[in-house]
């Protein structure tokens, strides 16, 4: 997103435009609701990954993309609580504006980073798993 915009404002401008505008508390909304889905969801993947022997690339990715729509979701509820929900009615569409749409961004912006992030914390939880079983063993 900082490259698309910063064609015209240039990268450092682009990179802290959320810094322009009034949104501190979703984006403290959301960084709060990121890091409950990821130790909620983070827990889930270590059970699929370690107990029900899940391949860990799938499981890393599908984990890390619930956790940014989950977010996503979420934290878009607090614009429309702010802004939308007095748009109802009219001719403006909140739920559009303000849940479809950041879903839609997110999931494309997301999507790539979700496939890395997530490959790389499957194999943490894999690697993680078989070094605890390891000295298990020897015990």
């Amino acid at each position: 997103m900082t490259l698309v915009i910063s064609y015209d404002v240039g990268f450092i401008k682009a990179f802290f435009l959320f810094t322009d505008f009034d949104y501190w508390v979703n984006i403290l909304v959301g960084v709060i609701i990121m890091f409950i889905c990821g130790h909620f969801y983070g827990q889930l993947a270590g059970k699929l990954i370690l107990i029900k022997n899940w391949n860990y690339i799938l499981t890393g990715f599908l984990i890390a993309l619930a956790v940014i729509l989950t977010t996503a979701f979420l934290a878009s509820w607090t614009g429309f609580i702010q802004e939308g929900i007095d748009n109802i009615g009219t001719n403006d569409d909140p739920f559009f504006d303000y849940i479809f749409k950041p879903m839609y961004w997110v999931t494309l912006f997301g999507l790539i980073p979700a496939l890395l992030v997530g490959i790389w914390f499957g194999g943490q939880i894999k690697k993680e798993g078989k070094i605890k079983r390891g000295i298990q063993h020897r015990v």
